[in-house]
């Protein structure tokens, strides 16, 4: 557990973060996009709260922690940002959603400087139809916002739409405009965002803490509760985890020897997203290719379309790249790629194409030099020992944190323990390799 607060100047509690091991452990995997928004009414000072959050790779929101605040000012921002960059041990996002409040982004800004910011896209078409309203130039802004466009098409249509609807000198206009790289695809294009576009996920967030949290909750109340909630969307996550890990899916598509691949590298989630792509890779042809001294260039098109895409090869690396950048946006090949998969006849998806955040050995911690298969899982036996040794933990820890003396005698045994057993790993994965090198 990781807690940092603040005091006023009356030395009374002004802003309260925290966050546990499994938030900390998630987020070095699963923190490389981060949604927060900020919420009233789920305690009795009725204070802001805000929850981080993002997204797992059973495509289920993931919680990264939580902070009470006082008022929602730039240097509450910076202060409770600060605090979430300390307990992840200064491990930056690569990518922020938020709401778009002025001193939310100016604190996103401060701290996260490398980071991606990005509006939330339900708020910016519900702020353009207050401000706007007119159908016509909704539909625009809509194809704005979330079309697949390049930036001249984006252009274009921006221009156009403003003219016909005389908004040129809207100062909302303007000013949305100003910030197209935060909220455009046509800009955004080529960013991680693990596929989110809204804050969404943070607001439903918060309308299931209703069934745990009372209003009148005092602060303590409020974080025994909200670890109450946290435990009951990780056993959740278990769930997700034994349906992705036992049975096979039924094959749909034509390409069946990628499919099955797939099935048994990605959860089953991701894999009925990027089953969509394998049914849609049968309207994609090669048009023609060109081989370079450091690739080869295929370009490819869709069926019935005029646009085509350049999908790049380096052979040497078996590394691909494709014109849409589908897959820095969201870490899956897109459909041009998986083309010229099966244009080359390959029957799986190179591991350079493999982000580990979204397939089934995410989570599971890894020996240096790991030498197991990408998509291996674990079997009944594996599941079931980690159960069971999970339960023994947690034991151990209520015993040995009641005196101190108990603490640190199991601390330092448990430090010789895990050596031990690392020692082992390495022992072992040096064996099977010699052997396998052996038998070739």
């Amino acid at each position: 557990m990781f807690w940092r607060y603040s005091l006023d100047v009356d030395k009374r509690l002004e802003n309260l973060f925290w966050c546990d091991g499994t938030s900390r452990y998630d987020y070095s995997v699963f923190g490389d996009v981060l949604g927060f928004d900020a919420t009233y009414g789920r305690n009795k000072y009725k204070c802001p709260l805000v929850i981080f959050s993002g997204v797992d790779h059973h495509m289920r929101t993931v919680v990264f922690g939580c902070v009470i605040l006082s008022n929602k000012s730039e240097a509450s921002y910076v202060w409770l940002l600060r605090s979430f960059l300390e307990a992840m041990k200064g491990k930056q996002p690569k990518s922020v959603i938020t709401d778009g409040d002025l001193s939310m982004k100016s604190a996103v800004i401060t701290v996260f400087p490398g980071a991606h910011h990005r509006l939330c896209s339900w708020h910016l078409l519900r702020n353009a139809t207050a401000r706007i309203g007119r159908s016509g130039f909704l539909r625009k802004f809509r194809l704005c916002l979330m079309g697949d466009l390049e930036v001249d098409e984006f252009e274009t249509i921006w221009t156009d739409s403003m003219a016909d609807h005389g908004l040129e000198d809207h100062s909302w206009i303007v000013d949305m405009f100003a910030k197209k790289h935060s909220w455009s695809n046509a800009h955004i294009r080529g960013k991680f965002f693990a596929g989110l576009k809204t804050t969404s996920r943070c607001e439903a967030l918060n309308m299931q803490l209703g069934k745990f949290i009372h209003n009148g909750y005092n602060l303590r109340e409020f974080v025994e509760h909200f670890q109450h909630y946290l435990e009951f969307i990780r056993r959740r996550e278990l769930v997700a985890d034994y349906k992705s890990a036992y049975g096979e899916p039924v094959v749909k598509t034509k390409l069946e020897a990628i499919e099955q691949f797939v099935a048994t590298v990605y959860t089953r989630e991701v894999f009925e997203l990027f089953r969509k792509v394998l049914m849609l890779a049968n309207n994609v042809r090669v048009v023609s290719t060109k081989r370079t001294s450091a690739c080869v260039l295929f370009e490819v098109a869709t069926y019935c379309k005029q646009r085509s895409w350049a999908v790049s090869w380096a052979e040497e690396d078996d590394e691909f790249s494709c014109s849409c950048q589908q897959m820095e946006f969201f870490g899956l090949p897109c459909v041009h790629m998986v083309g010229v998969l099966v244009y080359l006849n390959m029957t799986a998806i190179p591991k350079a194409l493999i982000v580990d955040r979204w397939t089934k050995r995410a989570k599971q911690p890894r020996a240096p030099c790991d030498g197991t298969r990408v998509g291996e899982t674990p079997d009944a036996a594996y599941m079931s020992m980690h159960a069971m040794m999970l339960d023994d933990c947690r034991e151990l820890v209520s015993l040995s944190c009641q005196f101190f003396e108990d603490y640190v005698d199991l601390k330092t045994r448990l430090a010789k323990e895990r050596q031990s057993l690392w020692d082992k790993h390495r022992k072992r994965l040096g064996v099977a390799e010699e052997a396998s090198r052996l038998s070739v």
